[in-house]
């Protein structure tokens, strides 16, 4: 099995993909300095992997190393992700700046000195955040959890936690998902929406004072342009109708604001993956 790279997918020249087997899918974006290496990674659709950022580390190429990742994985300038006992990640992981991930600590005399050795797998699960954290080899993170920045993660997470600290505590429990307010609602959406008019007009120089055709009622909303209307549903996360530059501009505000679509553009429409 060869290593196979999808459609549409943007890879700075600097970068080194060294990885046996396995594949990255469509819509990549490796940036200088990345270097992927192992003997098997998998990782899903739409990666966003930042300056430096490393794939690999020792050990990389045993028997027992690899990645396998879901869509969306995120990792930030500097973050590393060591595979040499398995890691697994789930959908929607973020990495922040320089988040390390380790399956294996050793350099130390372990047989003449007792010094503690580790090497364990890392899985973690759907929803995760991890913004500049430290993560220890043999940790277990479930789904929909936060860890605060800085954070030494050397035991495991359950789901749905907000935790931080050094070493890690967990400090709510069954904290997400959490249920929005309508008052908070109606604040990010006025937030991702006025941003999505911004950067349109700057793009096609409308007046300031031009109305914001994005309308809300409740989880769906209706991007209006020349094309016609297109149809954001928030909560099921569909999209139907034209892909307008409005609505393409709507869908990346929403994106970096942690909702994500598996819709992109075929044929100057919204089509599903």
């Amino acid at each position: 099995m060869a290593f196979e790279i999808g459609e549409n997918c943007r890879i700075d020249p600097s970068a080194i993909i060294d990885v046996k087997e396995g594949f990255i899918g469509d819509g990549a974006m490796i940036y200088e300095g990345v270097r992927i290496e192992g003997k098997l990674v998998e990782i899903g659709r739409e990666a966003w992997i930042g300056r430096y950022a490393v794939i690999g580390g020792g050990s990389c190429f045993d028997p027992n190393a690899y990645l396998k990742a879901g869509d969306w994985l995120h990792m930030g300038p500097y973050s590393e992700i060591n595979i040499s006992r398995g890691v697994t990640v789930g959908h929607e992981v973020g990495c922040g700046i320089e988040t390390k991930i380790f399956t294996h600590g050793a350099y130390t005399d372990a047989w003449n000195l007792g010094i503690p050795v580790q090497w364990a797998e890392v899985v973690i699960g759907n929803n995760v955040w991890l913004p500049n954290a430290w993560v220890n080899p043999g940790v277990s993170i479930g789904d929909n959890v936060v860890v605060a920045a800085r954070s030494l993660v050397n035991r495991d997470i359950p789901a749905g936690c907000l935790a931080g600290g050094i070493p890690v505590k967990i400090l709510r429990e069954n904290y997400f998902p959490r249920q929005l307010s309508e008052r908070e609602k109606t604040d990010l959406f006025e937030e991702i929406a006025n941003q999505t008019w911004l950067r349109y007009r700057a793009e096609v120089g409308l007046s300031a004072e031009a109305e914001v055709p994005i309308q809300r009622t409740g989880d769906r909303v209706v991007v209006t342009a020349d094309a016609g209307e297109t149809r954001f549903n928030l909560c099921q996360k569909t999209i139907r109708g034209p892909a307008s530059r409005l609505s393409v501009i709507f869908k990346d505000q929403l994106r970096r604001n942690g909702v994500r679509f598996r819709f992109l553009v075929k044929d100057a429409k919204w089509s599903p993956w």
